[in-house]
């Protein structure tokens, strides 16, 4: 499955690519990069169906931490960008585009301080950590919602 999103997130970015609508490109190519993220996470399913996966080290962890409290960051003032203009913006187009934005940021910051208090905590993530850590937000934790 993972190849066939990256085939699918290739295929959509070179046809954004020649679009000239630059709406429908920007959205194609969103979706393109979603693919892609969904091609890392079936990997990472394949890694937990062969129970592989290295250990962290302390540079590792240090490393890591440094890298996801930037990004924590990143996602803070993207957060209240977002907010922000949502807020002052009336055309409905440009409202859905920037819900969708503001989700995405909401669901990355919480991700990513889940993350970081497990290795601010220097606990060995095992699967179950992990787990927690990307569906604990999502409605239905990934089944199918019904």
């Amino acid at each position: 499955l993972a190849s066939m999103e990256q085939t699918h997130a290739s295929s959509l970015s070179n046809s954004a690519a020649d679009v000239k609508n630059v709406i429908v490109q920007g959205i194609l190519s969103g979706i393109a990069f979603d693919s892609h993220k969904h091609a890392a996470f079936y990997q990472a399913i394949q890694s937990l169906l062969q129970q592989s996966g290295a250990a962290l080290n302390e540079d590792d962890y240090n490393q890591i931490a440094e890298v996801i409290q930037e990004h924590i960051e990143i996602e803070e003032r993207m957060i209240g960008e977002a907010k922000t203009m949502l807020g002052s913006l009336k055309d409905k187009r440009i409202q859905h585009l920037l819900t969708e934005i503001y989700n995405d940021e909401v669901k990355h910051h919480a991700l990513m301080t889940r993350i970081l208090e497990a290795i601010i905590r220097r606990e060995a993530i095992f699967e179950e950590d992990w787990w927690d850590a990307i569906w604990q937000d999502v409605p239905f934790h990934g089944s199918p919602g019904g």
